[in-house]
C-alpha cells in the first residue's frame, strides 16, 4: 500500500512540474536546406530571392489573416521573375549569370513592375467590387419597394401597418375588406 501510495505522489509530482520545452530542430533544417539549395541551385537562388523581394515585403505589411496582399503582389511579382528563371535554366546557370540578370535595370524594372501591378490591382479592385455592390444592392431595393407597391395596392394600406386584424375584417385579394361576423 505504502509503496502505490509512494508512486502515486511521485507520479503526481512529475504532473505538476511546467513541460520543458522540447529543442526544435527547424532552424536547423531551414538553413542546411537553405544552404543545399545556393549551393546546388546559385544562380536561381539568388535571382529568386531579389526578383522576389516585393512579395516578402507585402507578406510582412500584410496584417490580414488570409494575406490578400501577399498572394497578390506575390502571384504577379512571380510572373515577372519566371521568364528569367527560364533565361537562366536556358543559359549559364550559375552566379554570374544571375547576376548579370539582376543588375540589368531593364530586366529588374520588369520583375518590379509586375510587383507594383499586383500592388495596383489589389489597391483598386475591392472599390469597384463595394460600388458594383452597391448598385446590386440599390437596385434589389427598388425591386422589393416595388413589390411592396404591388401587395399594398393588392392587399390595401391596413396590411402595411398591421392593422389587419385589428377590426376583425380578412382582406380579400381584390383588396375589399369581407366583413366576418
Amino acid at each position: 500500500d505504502t509503496g502505490k501510495i509512494a508512486q502515486d505522489t511521485m507520479t503526481m509530482a512529475e504532473e505538476l512540474q511546467p513541460e520543458r520545452k522540447k529543442a526544435s530542430f527547424k532552424p536547423i533544417l531551414w538553413v542546411f536546406m537553405f544552404t543545399v539549395l545556393l549551393v546546388t541551385f546559385t544562380g536561381q537562388v539568388i535571382l529568386f530571392t531579389v526578383g522576389m523581394a516585393p512579395s516578402l515585403v507585402a507578406f510582412m505589411v500584410d496584417r490580414t489573416p488570409k494575406k490578400y496582399a501577399a498572394i497578390c503582389v506575390g502571384a504577379l511579382n512571380f510572373t515577372g521573375v519566371f521568364p528569367k528563371l527560364g533565361d537562366l535554366w536556358r543559359g549559364t546557370n550559375d552566379f554570374s549569370g544571375a547576376i548579370a540578370i539582376i543588375t540589368n535595370i531593364f530586366e529588374l524594372t520588369v520583375i518590379y513592375a509586375a510587383a507594383a501591378f499586383g500592388w495596383l490591382i489589389f489597391m483598386a479592385i475591392p472599390p469597384v467590387v463595394a460600388a458594383l455592390m452597391l448598385i446590386v444592392t440599390r437596385q434589389r431595393i427598388m425591386q422589393l419597394r416595388s413589390k411592396q407597391r404591388e401587395l399594398i395596392n393588392e392587399w390595401g394600406q391596413d396590411i402595411a401597418q398591421g392593422h389587419a386584424g385589428s377590426s376583425g375584417a380578412e382582406p380579400s385579394k381584390t383588396g375589399v375588406k369581407s366583413a366576418v361576423g
